[in-house]
């Protein structure tokens, strides 16, 4: 049988139980009872071990060698052989046992964050991440690194992608965000955002989110919407793409932009074809490219006028009280930027800091600079030294975000890089379509969504992010587009010039 024939029924073997593992997953977020955990953590445990023996395999490793000069492999196949064989280079230099022991210990901390932040007490979550970081640390030391060892981590998110590089990729935000944030609020006239605050149903919301997510043509027929407490969405498999969510019953927002945000990740898993889920290259190009695909839909489409031109009937539909406010109103009242203590909250000109403040922590904390329990502290005096605010409890403030409970260091970065590759892909596709926004006026998401397909869903990772940006958009990536659109969607909304 030739080579790649072995391959690929090595890749499908691997497919399946990543499949299973995914599906248990999604349970013990949306369904699990509590006294399931335990097992459920166990069981994880196991079908993670084999996975990870089947992707550092001898046989494996032989195959990726044989097929690495093999002339006649696909576009596609050769992407594979690359993305498989960096993640195999990385996973075998883990043993055995003590990457089967982490995820288990990733699941129960999991678990032991959820409520740890429920009752708003970090020292509760504190054992578990101080096992989780010690993990994290000893991986690095085992990928090796040249200058830190939060870039070893960094790897398995955006390829390529150094915490130096990162710096130079913050700087520019700093020194122009931080100007214009001011300028805001010194001179700035800030919209209402009453109309979008008061008591909405819980039930309407989740009505009201689905009817956003067959706005923008998420599939139903394979994906599912279902309430969790930190929302995410999950490839199970091909034809098989899920997304959950959550919702505030004082502020219709929470939901609604919480759908469209994973709703974007849902389209874009949702497509890519057949193949790439075959041959292991469904995740895509990186975890920022994954993250932009969210936030266009969330941001560039959901927080702006043309949307709400288009959605206003929906919204009035669902929500008879909305017909007081015009679509231009509704629009206003998505758009305020103030310092806010919760990351998934905050809008789009302060956003970025929040990322900020979490790259420091968490590269710090993998130096072994920063010891987990000096977190709280640390994590309220930087917020203050970022936005200008302390949180009140843990709850607010470092229990928030459930990555660090996942072992999903380096990951955050993506958020930012996300939030710049989303720009970067919206005015290309404003150059390519330059009736877009009268479209989704309209109500017709087609345009958008064929760009989308035809330039960035349908490639998976066949292209690493560097080269699917440059040949989706004609350049590198250029934080400019993203600090211009800022600065110019909201100098008009605050009604003031743009210097």
């Amino acid at each position: 049988m030739p080579a790649i024939a072995n391959y690929r029924k090595h890749l499908e073997e691997i497919a399946l139980l990543s499949s299973a593992h995914a599906l248990l997953e999604w349970d013990q977020e949306t369904h699990i009872p509590d006294k399931g955990i335990q097992a459920r953590s166990r069981v994880i445990g196991r079908i993670s071990r084999r996975v990870f023996e089947l992707t550092t395999s001898p046989d494996l490793g032989n195959l990726l060698e044989e097929l690495r000069t093999d002339g006649a492999l696909s576009q596609a196949e050769r992407a594979s052989v690359r993305e498989v064989g960096r993640q195999y280079r990385r996973r075998k230099a883990i043993p055995a046992d003590e990457f089967e022991a982490f995820t288990t210990t990733c699941s129960q901390a999991q678990a032991a964050w959820a409520k740890a932040r429920e009752a708003s007490d970090f020292q509760a979550f504190l054992p578990h991440l101080e096992k989780v970081v010690d993990y994290q640390r000893r991986f690095a030391d085992y990928y090796g690194y040249t200058e830190h060892p939060y870039d070893a981590l960094l790897e398995d998110y955006e390829p390529g992608m150094t915490l130096a590089q990162l710096e130079g990729i913050m700087q520019p935000l700093r020194d122009r965000l931080a100007p214009f944030i001011g300028r805001l609020a010194d001179e700035g006239t800030p919209p209402d955002p009453s109309p979008l605050q008061g008591d909405f149903r819980l039930d309407k919301q989740r009505a009201l989110a689905r009817a956003a997510l067959e706005f923008i043509q998420y599939d139903f027929e394979c994906g599912a919407l279902d309430d969790v407490e930190h929302p995410f969405t999950i490839a199970i498999a091909y034809g098989d793409v899920r997304v959950t969510n959550a919702y505030k019953q004082d502020r219709l927002g929470y939901g609604l932009f919480g759908a469209l945000h994973e709703g974007g990740h849902g389209l874009y898993h949702q497509g890519m074809p057949e193949e790439l889920f075959t041959l292991r290259l469904e995740e895509g190009s990186s975890a920022g490219i994954d993250e932009a695909q969210a936030l266009i839909i969330e941001n560039q489409l959901g927080r702006g006028l043309p949307f709400w031109k288009a959605f206003y009937p929906t919204a009035v539909q669902h929500f008879p009280e909305l017909a007081a406010h015009s679509p231009e109103e509704l629009y206003r009242a998505t758009n305020l930027a103030e310092p806010s203590m919760i990351r998934i909250e905050a809008d789009e000109v302060t956003y970025n800091l929040h990322i900020m403040l979490r790259t420091e922590l968490e590269s710090g904390l993998i130096a072994g600079d920063i010891r987990p329990a000096e977190l709280p502290r640390l994590w309220n005096e930087a917020m203050e030294r970022y936005l200008g605010i302390v949180p009140q409890s843990d709850a607010e403030g470092v229990l928030q975000d459930v990555h660090w409970s996942f072992g999903y260091y380096g990951y955050f970065p993506s958020y930012m890089l996300g939030s710049l590759y989303a720009a970067q892909f919206h005015q290309a596709m404003l150059d390519t379509v330059p009736d877009l926004d009268a479209s989704l006026a309209t109500g017709d998401f087609a345009p958008m969504l064929d760009w989308l397909r035809g330039n960035v869903h349908q490639h998976g990772a066949v292209y690493l992010p560097g080269e699917l940006v440059e040949q989706a958009t004609g350049s590198t990536l250029d934080s400019s587009y993203f600090l211009d659109y800022i600065e110019e969607k909201f100098s008009a909304i605050y009604r003031m010039d743009r210097n």
